[in-house]
């Protein structure tokens, strides 16, 4: 199936928004960079999805990451006694942290109107609202993942400061421009690979 995502990035003084399509068998790290090519982000900070409403619950600490972000808390000795000593540990809704190239978005994303947070760049805080709009058939002349709408830009790299300080614009008019260039992205050869690896930076 084809999951209609509205992402859009919170706490920036005015609506900034990608509608996306993409596959439902998606993994939460080939999503991670679906979400960099749609925001103009380069991809060599950390990033985490919170999951908050899964299949029409509310979650609680429920979070999905690369390898290198697990929190201290994974390994708390308690946390592990408890998962190992319940019959069933999800019904009690305990902190996990999961590994994105593990997770598929049809694992947590079920219905309509689920939903997940995404931070990029922990010291920037850029968070990200992901809401599960519609859940489609796919079109096999289709090729996803697609963009369909955008509205205005996204801060660039590392651009917290000059936004709070009133010197970055986010105001671009032509949403159609944005939804092409992203979709220009998505359509090259091994478009991942345009992204920066955090390895150099971390």
């Amino acid at each position: 199936m084809i999951y209609q995502f509205k992402v859009t990035l919170k706490d920036v003084g005015m609506p900034v928004w990608r509608r996306l399509q993409v596959d439902s068998e998606t993994t939460f790290e080939e999503f991670h960079y679906i979400l960099m090519a749609a925001f103009d982000w380069s991809g060599y900070h950390l990033y985490e999805f919170d999951i908050r409403k899964s299949d029409g619950k509310r979650l609680n600490s429920t979070r999905i990451g690369p390898e290198e972000s697990t929190p201290m808390t994974e390994s708390d000795p308690l946390l592990l006694m408890l998962r190992q000593k319940l019959t069933h540990p999800e019904d009690y809704d305990l902190p996990r942290y999961l590994l994105d190239d593990n997770e598929n978005l049809s694992d947590w994303f079920k219905q309509e109107k689920d939903r997940a947070l995404f931070t990029y760049d922990f010291r920037d805080d850029w968070e990200h609202e992901i809401v599960l709009e519609k859940i489609l058939t796919p079109d096999p002349n289709i090729q996803y993942p697609l963009c369909t709408k955008a509205k205005n830009d996204a801060p660039y790299e590392d651009g917290r400061r000059d936004l709070m300080t009133g010197q970055l614009d986010l105001t671009n008019p032509n949403g159609k421009e944005i939804v092409e260039d992203i979709n220009d992205t998505y359509r090259y050869d091994n478009w991942k690979d345009e992204f920066m690896n955090r390895d150099d930076f971390i």
